[in-house]
């Protein structure tokens, strides 16, 4: 199981459709604590509201944001691929049957057994 390294940053709409939440977060806040008189919420649902409102805003602003500025760094590619286990596959490196993963560096018995790192299930070359 090979999973492709390549994450090319997504469509502007996406990012536009995550960062709705954002904005609801702000209205939410403005809506709070710009009203006055009465109907206005009593202060305690002003806090308590404020916390799930920003609770929207850092999620709404963050997530596009992490993703822009992770696709700056590498330059449209992920790199986190030295800890990812489904790297592309070297000569002399094995596939893990049950969970997939690269072995490339791991010590071989004399009858094909061998460990998975990730997994931590025995199997045989051989018969893989």
């Amino acid at each position: 199981m090979r999973i492709n390294k390549q994450t090319p940053r997504p469509p502007a709409f996406v990012l536009l459709f995550m960062s709705i939440f954002g904005f609801i977060g702000i209205t939410i806040l403005v809506f709070l604590w710009r009203s006055s008189g009465f109907g206005a919420p009593p202060t305690i649902f002003k806090i308590f509201g404020s916390f799930i409102a920003l609770g929207f805003i850092v999620m709404g602003f963050g997530m596009p944001l992490s993703i822009l500025m992770r696709t700056r760094k590498s330059g449209g590619v992920d790199s986190d691929a030295a800890g990812n286990p489904y790297r592309e596959k070297k000569p002399g490196s094995y596939d893990c049957p049950g969970c997939g993963a690269n072995i490339e560096d791991g010590d071989v018995s004399p009858s094909g057994d061998i460990k998975c790192t990730y997994c931590d299930s025995w199997w045989n070359i051989h018969r893989a």
